[in-house]
């Protein structure tokens, strides 16, 4: 199924505002707005990850529905997932690898295989029930996923899941500790953003390197761009990691759903739209 939006409802802005009184400075390049047809067919995207050519993959996770909104405006919908096709799993993250689109369903416990046009390949099944309710993806495609029933973050790698956690929140922390969101940098290190305030960053071998509270008010979402990381919370106030600055997002008129990150530049998820920003 393929629907199409109108050209003139992708609005360009330029915005150039400065991090506090560091180096670094976020641009807003680009607000696209979400489609109206999805109104009508009762999707809300609550999840963002970037694809192809400046495309966006867009999941909702409430219908278990997957779409690729492309540059040009069409909408591409996957085929044999969400509610449409009688698909009823819990799909709680996607994303583009070296293997093609993984997405992954935590009540099946198994990680789908996509083409690059939303096409099912096939299935990898996550031994160990771990349902996960996190992943991302690092630099060399191996696929990291944070699983609350295991008290840790795994990894799969060349269709094998590892056997221990690479870390294990029940050694590094205490039982139970949560986390609101994780990310990975472009050197393969992670960083976790605690349900407790915390920013805990990790080597690529998964050796706790800091960890240091963050200075906003109920912080949500944690990115990785360039040297830095970020700290967002649903307002769009914005920390950085290595400058402790902080900064208020313009032009969110509703909350942030979600935010993700390729090279230089930031995708924002609202209800509404997509903002582009670029960090300089």
């Amino acid at each position: 199924m393929r629907l199409r939006l109108n050209p003139l409802n992708i609005i360009f802005v330029l915005l150039i505002f400065s991090f506090g009184n560091a180096e670094k400075k976020l641009h807003i390049v680009e607000s696209v707005q979400l489609p109206e047809q999805l109104k009508a067919l009762r999707l809300k995207p609550d999840r963002i990850s970037w694809s192809l050519r400046n495309s966006f993959l867009l999941l909702d996770s409430y219908n278990s529905e997957l779409l690729l909104l492309k540059n040009s405006g069409e909408v591409k919908f996957s085929s044999g997932l969400g509610i449409r096709n009688n698909m009823y799993g819990e799909l709680i993250w996607a994303g583009i690898s070296p293997i093609g689109i993984q997405v992954i369903d935590r009540l099946e416990n198994k990680v789908m295989i996509l083409d690059l046009n939303l096409n099912f390949m096939h299935n990898i099944s996550i031994n160990h029930s771990l349902y996960p309710e996190m992943a991302q993806i690092d630099p060399w495609g191996k696929l990291f996923m944070y699983s609350n029933t295991y008290n840790g973050i795994f990894i799969l790698e060349n269709n094998n899941i590892s056997n221990e956690p690479f870390i294990d929140f029940s050694k590094e922390f205490y039982s139970n500790y949560c986390i609101k969101d994780f990310a990975i940098s472009s050197d393969g290190e992670i960083a976790l953003l605690g349900c407790d305030g915390k920013f805990n960053q990790f080597s690529q071998n998964g050796l706790k390197k800091r960890s240091i509270p963050i200075d906003i008010r109920n912080p949500s979402f944690l990115i990785s761009i360039r040297d830095d990381w970020f700290v967002f919370n649903a307002d769009g106030e914005c920390l950085s990691i290595s400058s402790h600055e902080k900064i208020s997002v313009p032009k969110i008129s509703s909350p942030i759903l979600d935010i993700a990150t390729i090279n230089r530049s930031i995708a924002i998820l609202t209800k509404e739209q997509i903002l582009v920003l670029n960090v300089r």
